[in-house]
């Protein structure tokens, strides 16, 4: 293997959250949408923390494929939920989504450890900001 690796730490305080290109600023004034931090990317991996925020009475419904390798998924807060406002995974959960993989869910307020095992992103297949009320509660 000709690839050095090298051990390093991100403190809570390292590295920028990057916007991403569909966030809408609301009436209220803030801006809502997906916000990413690199945590490390390399071509074996690429793992990042994404954080997604709604307005109020709304919800981001986003789809993607997974890259070639597959991607890994950890829930650190928030919630996935179904059309009908159900609670499909919280906080937690892990999921692996395979090679290729169409998958996704609808969030209000998510926080997510992602780790990409190709070092490349998912496609995107459709992001959608929606009319939505969750039917389900996190438990506090």
């Amino acid at each position: 293997m000709d690839d050095i690796w090298k051990t390093f730490r991100v403190n809570p305080d390292e590295g920028e959250w990057e916007p991403a290109s569909y966030n809408v600023k609301w009436q209220d004034g803030r801006e809502y949408g997906r916000w990413r931090r690199v945590l490390r990317q390399h071509r074996h991996g690429l793992t990042v923390i994404s954080r997604y925020t709604a307005p109020p009475g709304k919800a981001w419904k986003i789809v993607g494929r997974a890259s070639s390798l597959g991607e890994e998924v950890y829930i650190m807060a928030g919630a996935y939920y179904d059309s009908r406002g159900r609670i499909l995974a919280g906080p937690g959960t892990f999921m692996f989504n395979a090679p290729g993989a169409v998958h996704g869910g609808i969030s209000c307020d998510l926080t997510l450890y992602i780790h990409c095992c190709s070092g490349k992103p998912d496609e995107i297949v459709s992001i959608d900001l929606i009319d939505f009320e969750p039917m389900e509660q996190l438990p506090s």
